[in-house]
């Protein structure tokens, strides 16, 4: 029998509305709203996420047992009113058609009456409906209409006080498919939802909000238990030493490849470094034959976003991109400052950890993060709360006032901190690196840059939307750019351009990208931009903006087509980016006495960087893990390892850039 789509007690209900609150770390930044009778529901989710935010409605026609006959999705439109479908789904005798018609053809699948008919995309209430769904399976599990399945788990139920009465709570994971990292929700004792599992932006019913730190609470020790027994699971033991024989090396130091070399691993350190035919292999090592093969240093993204999920998937298709040290630039702290710690006492297969503390402005385009500044004393003792949990940077975001930058920027600076973000609205470039940047984020500034008053006329707009715009026509080789270009060589300020975010209509994903006519010109540009920079000598680091790496690939392959070296690209991963991080005493290099970060290749990336898509080995502080392991660990079979250039941004499924 399909679900009732009301499935609460009682389905010939008067009109009926809940609310739930959108919370954006204690903030109001939305709500939920559902709107019932005994035929219809409608249920809208409209909140602001920095510049975007999610703005969609969903109606459904119900039959006269409750069973969803009919639905459509629809975006909810800036004044308020709800805009044409989107898309629909209709139930017929024998077949479900999914789509909109417009004058194109829907897509009919055969009704399979033990399955879950929902809309393909939906909101935490519809989310809630699945649950209670599968939930009432014998076996917790279902087909879902459209595609694929789900099955459902819970794994907390407790009771906790709210006011003066007591709330039952249970915990419930969906599965979908065959994936590895479920979503999580909180029911009450009817199966309603209480609210959404930890992500930046939580849906919770009013009277539960108090309950959230408990709900967090459970959560993360939950999800953090089954992390560390997915680590244990994927790494391969090496009860003595780790030997890597007669690979070709990669001297990072030098950007030569040295052929028949042999590395030589003892717990976290490598301990020799020579010809293979003249290393000794000690006695009960476990030997790696990487004879045809590239060795090279663990490569560093430089720019990431930790999430809940990081640590038992994400984290897993970071290191099966060869990615050994991670550098994120905003996260929840509970979560970053666990997943670090966790990771280097062994506990986490993850790449190591490098945190920067995210700072910004009290205004309703904040970004997503408890901390908001707004006078010098708040921002010292922020920066000051971030230097003594172990932070190494300082990101400043879209509206920070401009008159904290210096302070923030002399306080980073006196703990030995680096300072790098997006140029805070009324800033320009030049304006922020005079005032202390010692890196800036997203090459898209380098075209609102010019623009300012874009940004505000004729509405609010992000950078990322007037840059699409700025791009496709401007002069990279105008006096201004020049201008600007040298200004960044002089002052050797840091470029995280996330190339690969722009260029090939990446864009999209935080609704700035262009239309197809002029995509083609946008990417010219910033690969234009991309070899400017590099001729001038500004320094560039590597990053995606994306929690599992997966475009890392292709973000080098956007260097390789601008005619950079491929050494100096592959120094661009590993060497250049421990040395801006002031870490290349113990990383970016294989040499004797240096953390053991190794890769190895079943390819030649000097003399084509997609041959970095064959890496076998990754060794991440000794840990020894073979890449079919760490993809078989995140479900192989619904991801790749990576996405280059030629192939699509998302193939793995993660299209979660989260910056801009």
């Amino acid at each position: 029998m399909l679900l009732p789509i009301l499935a609460l007690a009682g389905l010939l209900l008067p009109a009926d509305t809940s609310r739930w609150i959108v919370s954006n770390h204690g903030r109001e930044a939305g709500d939920l709203v559902v709107v019932r009778t005994a035929d219809s529901a409608v249920v809208r989710w409209v909140f602001t996420d920095r510049n975007r935010g999610t703005r969609v409605e969903l109606r459904y026609r119900l039959n006269a047992k409750g069973e969803p006959e009919r639905g459509e999705q629809r975006p909810v439109l800036a004044d308020g009113t709800a805009g044409a479908p989107t898309d629909a789904f209709e139930v017929g005798a024998d077949s479900i058609w999914y789509g909109v018609s417009n004058g194109l053809p829907r897509t009919a699948v055969k009704r399979n009456p033990a399955a879950y008919v929902g809309a393909r995309a939906g909101t935490p209430w519809e989310q809630a409906t699945l649950a209670r769904f599968l939930l009432a399976q014998p076996n917790r599990a279902a087909p879902v209409m459209g595609g694929g399945s789900a099955r459902a788990e819970i794994v907390a139920d407790t009771t906790l006080r709210v006011g003066g009465h007591r709330q039952r709570a249970r915990l419930v994971m969906i599965y979908r498919n065959a994936s590895p990292a479920p979503n999580g929700l909180w029911l009450d004792e009817h199966g309603a939802l209480l609210a959404s599992d930890v992500q930046w932006f939580i849906t919770v019913r009013p009277d539960a909000q108090r309950l959230l730190p408990a709900f967090r609470t459970i959560e993360l020790a939950w999800r953090a238990a089954g992390a560390e027994r997915v680590a244990r699971q994927v790494v391969t033991p090496v009860p003595g030493a780790l030997v890597i024989k007669n690979g070709d090396l990669f001297d990072s130091e030098r950007g030569v490849l040295v052929p028949a070399q042999t590395v030589v691993i003892r717990g976290d350190r490598i301990v020799a470094v020579g010809p293979a035919a003249t290393t000794p292999v000690p006695d009960g090592a476990t030997v790696v034959d990487a004879t045809g093969k590239t060795m090279m240093p663990g490569m560093w993204e430089m720019h990431t976003h930790l999430q809940v999920a990081n640590q038992s998937s994400l984290s897993l298709m970071q290191l099966a991109q060869g990615l050994t040290t991670a550098r994120d630039l905003a996260a929840d702290m509970d979560v970053a400052v666990s997943q670090r710690d966790r990771e280097r006492a062994g506990k986490l297969a993850s790449p190591r950890i490098i945190l920067a503390g995210f700072m910004e402005g009290p205004l309703a385009w904040a970004g997503p993060t408890e901390v908001l500044v707004s006078t010098e004393a708040e921002a010292r003792a922020w920066v000051a709360r971030y230097d003594s949990l172990g932070y190494k940077q300082i990101k400043l975001y879209n509206v920070t006032h401009p008159d904290l930058v210096p302070v923030i920027a002399a306080e980073a600076h006196r703990r030995g901190m680096r300072l790098s973000g997006h140029i805070p609205r009324g800033m320009s470039m030049e304006a922020a690196v005079a005032l202390g940047y010692d890196e800036v984020q997203h090459a898209a500034f380098f075209f609102s840059n010019f623009f300012q008053d874009s940004l505000y006329v004729p509405q609010m707009r992000a950078y990322s939307q007037v840059a699409s715009v700025v791009a496709p026509t401007f002069d990279v080789n105008s006096p201004a750019m020049t201008s600007l270009i040298a200004y960044l060589a002089a002052h050797k300020t840091v470029i995280d351009g996330t190339f690969n975010l722009w260029i090939g209509g990446g864009a999209a994903l935080v609704g700035a990208g262009g239309a197809a006519a002029t995509q083609e010109r946008a990417d010219s540009a910033y690969m234009l931009l991309i070899r400017r920079l590099y001729a001038a000598g500004v320094p560039l680091v590597a990053g995606t903006d994306n929690s599992a790496g997966v475009t890392y690939r292709r973000e080098l392959e956007m260097y390789e087509r601008a005619n950079i070296p491929r050494a100096k690209i592959l120094q661009i991963a590993t060497l250049d980016a421990a040395r801006v991080m002031k870490e290349d005493a113990d990383y970016g290099s294989i040499a004797v006495g240096k953390v053991a970060d190794v890769l190895v290749i079943a390819g030649k990336p000097l003399e084509k960087i997609s041959d970095l898509q064959k890496l076998e080995v990754v060794i991440r502080g000794g840990r020894y893990y073979k890449v079919t392991d760490l993809l078989q660990a995140v479900n192989a079979r619904q991801g790749v390892r990576s996405s280059g250039a030629e192939g699509g941004l998302f193939d793995d499924g993660c299209s979660a850039h989260l910056d801009p």
